[in-house]
């Protein structure tokens, strides 16, 4: 009986004993960064990116040095990307395996400062416009984040900013739980205490980049100088200065993942109904809308595109490498790629680079289109080029009278080297082309295409044909490109050129 006694009293003295605190360890951001992005998958070549929500996404790579104390330790890393998935970290460096990783997914914000506080306390500050004269008033906030704030203070409940007063509202503190930054914590087991530089890996989205090309043609239109840029989108609240900084070029297969949340809807909106006499005022007072302006002329179109809040930075070198059957393009310098931002750096600069102009048409039988206007350029060292060019858009120029004009817009798919690159431009007025059946025949039918030129210079025109389930002759030799007939003549200045052929259709 004694024994049961002095091991009962063990035990009430072990359970007693005060439980070790969890020793948390804050690393407060990267000593050194890397970010790698990639382009939006379903994003075709002629579309731009979509600024308020870029939907490709980035490998982000961080180094830290963290000094971690013997036992059970979590290790807060802040400043990782908003938008991170959190399944995709990999952490590397640490002696010690990982036991649990989290997201702290709510941040500080006017919006989750006033949704943490509902059904709490919190202070209403009022403003006098006539006086001055500042107090404040105790309540209870009773209603969400969406619409009106509906408080209940010592004189009932009302909609906060409907009494005509300058209102805010003032908390006693910052709730629980709620990140000033976008934090990665994981859990780690240390037999002994040790200093580790780690290194922190994972995938983020709300990110996206481009290529924009810049071509100024020469007159004649032979040569060309093209400048190109990459363009780097970030709608993240996190910015990662000073980064080293690649994109790759290509379609890598990925599954879509959703990110972990949304941290940029930290704003707060909150206002009071109008009442219904209100509303007949308002809308009786109202002036009618202003007529809508006219169209810019296209270079002011291209001045108000350069006023938008991109970030454009000197030319610099990038260097292009493998990566499987992707490319890469590596920045030298360190790139800041900024919250919120867009960037743009230089990608590439070739003078002078020998280009020729076609007019180009697709027929199938005798439905002919309206002759596009096509720049072509070989991407091979010879000839001016010679690098893996990514996808992107183009926007051409011409001088006239010394002044740089806009003679169209075009896009690109990413072409290898020794391909074909072509700038389509869209029609021109002053080229036209048709065709008219001149007569027919059971399975045969004859036609005749005639291409008119009002140019005062010579224009090369190429007519691409569609295939046919039977057999097409024609007055002049026909070549092939892309698996179909190709017609290509020169077409004289202020003339026209015409071609007769006949197709004979099988049973």
């Amino acid at each position: 009986m004694r024994g049961l006694l002095a091991l009962a009293a063990l035990i009430a003295s072990v359970g007693a004993m005060p439980v070790a605190a969890q020793q948390i360890v804050t690393s407060a951001g990267p000593e050194k960064v890397s970010v790698t992005v990639y382009r939006a998958p379903n994003r075709s070549s002629n579309e731009a990116i979509d600024r308020g929500n870029p939907d490709g996404y980035a490998l982000i790579t961080e180094t830290r040095t963290v000094t971690l104390p013997a036992g059970r330790t979590t290790i807060r890393f802040e400043g990782v990307a908003g938008n991170i998935f959190p399944e995709s970290a990999i952490i590397g460096g640490l002696a010690q395996g990982v036991r649990e990783k989290n997201l702290d997914a709510d941040l500080l914000s006017a919006r989750s400062l006033y949704d943490r506080a509902l059904g709490r306390r919190v202070i209403i500050r009022r403003t006098n416009k006539a006086t001055g004269k500042v107090s404040e008033e105790q309540a209870t906030i009773r209603s969400g984040v969406d619409g009106a704030a509906v408080v209940q203070a010592g004189g009932g409940v009302e909609a906060l900013r409907c009494t005509g007063l300058p209102e805010t509202i003032l908390y006693e503190g910052v709730p629980e739980g709620l990140s000033a930054k976008p934090t990665l914590s994981i859990e780690v087991d240390s037999v002994v205490a040790s200093s580790s530089t780690i290194t922190l890996s994972y995938l983020a989205g709300g990110f996206d980049w481009q290529a924009d090309y810049v071509i100024r043609l020469a007159p004649g239109g032979t040569r060309a100088d093209i400048f190109a840029w990459v363009t780097l989108a970030s709608s993240d609240v996190t910015s990662f200065a000073q980064a080293g900084t690649q994109v790759i070029a290509g379609k890598p297969n990925r599954e879509s993942t959703p990110s972990f949340g949304d941290f940029g809807s930290g704003s707060l909106s909150l206002r009071c109904w109008p009442n219904a006499a209100e509303r007949r005022a308002r809308f009786a007072s109202a002036p009618p809308p202003p007529p809508p302006p006219p169209p810019p002329a296209p270079m002011m179109m291209m001045e108000a595109r350069a006023a938008m809040d991109v970030i454009v930075t000197g030319a610099r070198k990038v260097a292009q490498e493998e990566l499987g059957d992707l490319k890469l393009y590596r920045i030298a310098d360190p790139v800041t790629v900024a919250a919120k931002a867009q960037k743009q750096v230089g990608l590439l600069s070739k003078e002078s680079v020998p280009v020729a102009i076609a007019y180009v048409s697709n027929v199938d039988e005798n439905d002919v289109d309206g002759p596009i206007m096509t720049i072509r350029a070989k991407n091979r060292r010879e000839a001016g080029l010679g690098l893996p060019l990514p996808a992107g858009r183009a926007a051409v120029f011409e001088a006239v009278e010394g002044r740089p004009i806009l003679v169209g817009e075009s896009a690109t798919d990413d072409k290898a080297i020794g391909e074909d690159v072509e700038f389509k431009l869209g029609e021109s007025p002053s080229v036209t082309a048709n065709s008219d059946q001149l007569s027919r025949k059971g399975r045969s039918a004859r036609y005749r295409l005639t291409v008119t030129n009002a140019n005062p210079w010579p224009i090369a025109y190429e007519a691409k044909f569609a295939p046919t389930d039977g057999r097409m002759t024609a007055s002049a030799t026909l070549g092939k490109r892309d698996g179909k007939a190709l017609w290509a003549v020169s077409v004289p200045a202020n003339g026209m050129t015409t071609l007769v052929y006949t197709i004979r259709k099988n049973r």
